[in-house]
């Protein structure tokens, strides 16, 4: 069962990741998950994530794909969701495709070709976050790689639009 979006999972969630972050001795990064059903919901995934962030003062992995997947599955805008994420915590984010089940379910596999919508969110966390380290996760199906090769230029390519655009503005500053 998935984990409810309740005070009571905030508190549980954020308890280990402080233990584990004890053991470790350093930070970790919590990826925001996909999830098919809400058991239980008492606040949204967006508040539910901010407050396990906040709590046990973790970074975030981002992933991508699985803001549009879950805005496809439970109803929401995607790129609203995206700017409530607290850029300064992302450690890490990837990028990666899913099996469209019917018009209104998305399955996360990590089996498939990123498609355009998902691009665009990733440009959309670039241009409002900055540049992040970015990983193509790709789990099966995997193409040859030549494919797979062109889907991680493209990441490099809006890493690079987006890097040139950062210079541009902190020289603009510093002007």
């Amino acid at each position: 069962m998935p984990i409810p979006f309740t005070e009571e999972a905030v508190h549980y969630v954020a308890k280990r990741i402080m233990r584990t972050q004890d053991i470790i001795g350093q930070r970790m990064a919590m990826e925001n998950a996909s999830y098919y059903a809400a058991v239980g919901q008492e606040m949204s995934e967006i508040e539910f994530i901010n407050a396990v962030l906040d709590e046990a003062d973790c970074l975030l992995h981002i992933d991508i794909n699985n803001i549009y997947v879950n805005s496809i599955n439970h109803c929401y805008e995607a790129e609203a969701f995206l700017k409530a994420l607290p850029g300064e915590r992302i450690a890490y984010g990837h990028i990666a495709g899913h099996y469209v089940e019917a018009e209104d379910l998305r399955v996360d596999t990590h089996g498939a070709d990123v498609i355009d919508p998902v691009w665009q969110l990733l440009d959309v966390a670039y241009a409002h976050f900055g540049v992040f380290p970015t990983l193509l996760e790709r789990d099966f199906n995997i193409p040859p790689l030549p494919t797979l090769l062109e889907e991680v230029e493209t990441i490099q390519q809006y890493q690079a639009r987006h890097e040139s655009n950062d210079v541009a503005v902190k020289q603009q500053q510093q002007n």
